[in-house]
């Protein structure tokens, strides 16, 4: 008998929202958009709009014609590419899916606005008085900020310190006696002005590894090195990172091996 009334509760919680909807509405049926997210990240991937039937059966499958418009429409691809689809018979819900374009350009946020047509199969909007439920709008949320290239292109000189710990205000250039520079370059053939490369300056020891390459991360404004062992001593893990484009400076912080928290500075000269 339990086993019997599980299968019951489980079935039960089977059962589309919209054929609630549609007993709610007395019966009457009708097409909505179910479910869409409010703003997903140009880098998040694939998304779907879920559009609905509220009806008590759909034995034949239903058709939904729909519009999905937008002042920019190369930002994003749709699945189906035509602008209906059909809920299958016996099934309450279909979904869109809308991939944004992960591209390289500031070109700021976008609306997609989805919007369920008169010339579906059944009424649309809730109740079908093409009110509420017949259109949503996603935000796609850009993900490339502003970033000045020439600004981070030079020589420059390194601030480095142990910053707290057992070790805090040792300085690795004076207690081996080295001094250090860098030169920072973009990377060849980067089209996104945002990656470059690091070399030691001729005349200074090594404190990157030559050809370290430096990504930016303009929109949480971070930035990370692919090589992080520092003046052949020990391996950097960044857990902090910045950059000031005004001062042409770039921040660097987290532990050195295991001899504690470690920050570097490089300013631009």
């Amino acid at each position: 008998m339990k086993k019997i009334i599980a299968i019951i509760l489980l079935a039960a919680t089977l059962v589309s929202c919209s054929k609630s909807e549609f007993e709610e509405y007395g019966g009457e049926e009708f097409l909505q958009i179910d479910d869409a997210p409010g703003s997903v990240g140009e880098d998040s991937g694939l998304f779907t709009v879920t559009l609905g039937l509220a009806s008590g059966s759909n034995p034949n499958g239903v058709t939904i014609n729909y519009s999905i418009t937008s002042e920019d429409p190369s930002r994003f691809s749709v699945s189906p590419s035509e602008s209906s689809i059909t809920i299958p018979a016996g099934e309450f819900t279909a979904d869109i899916e809308i991939n944004p374009i992960d591209n390289f350009d500031i070109d700021g946020d976008v609306d997609i606005t989805i919007e369920l047509l008169d010339t579906s199969d059944l009424p649309i909007g809730i109740a079908g008085q093409g009110l509420e439920k017949k259109t949503a709008i996603v935000t796609i949320v850009d993900n490339d900020c502003p970033f000045d290239t020439e600004a981070f292109i030079g020589t420059y000189e390194v601030d480095e310190v142990f910053t707290s710990g057992t070790n805090q205000g040792l300085r690795l250039g004076p207690a081996f006696g080295e001094a250090y520079q860098v030169e920072i370059s973009p990377l060849p053939g980067d089209l996104t002005g945002t990656q470059f490369v690091i070399n030691n300056s001729a005349g200074f020891n090594q404190f990157f590894v030559g050809g370290t390459q430096l990504n930016f991360f303009s929109c949480p404004g971070e930035v990370l090195i692919d090589q992080n062992n520092i003046a052949l001593f020990a391996n950097l893990t960044i857990e902090s990172s910045s950059y000031d484009e005004e001062n042409s400076q770039i921040t660097l912080a987290g532990p050195l091996g295991g001899f504690g928290p470690y920050r570097i500075i490089l300013t631009r000269l």
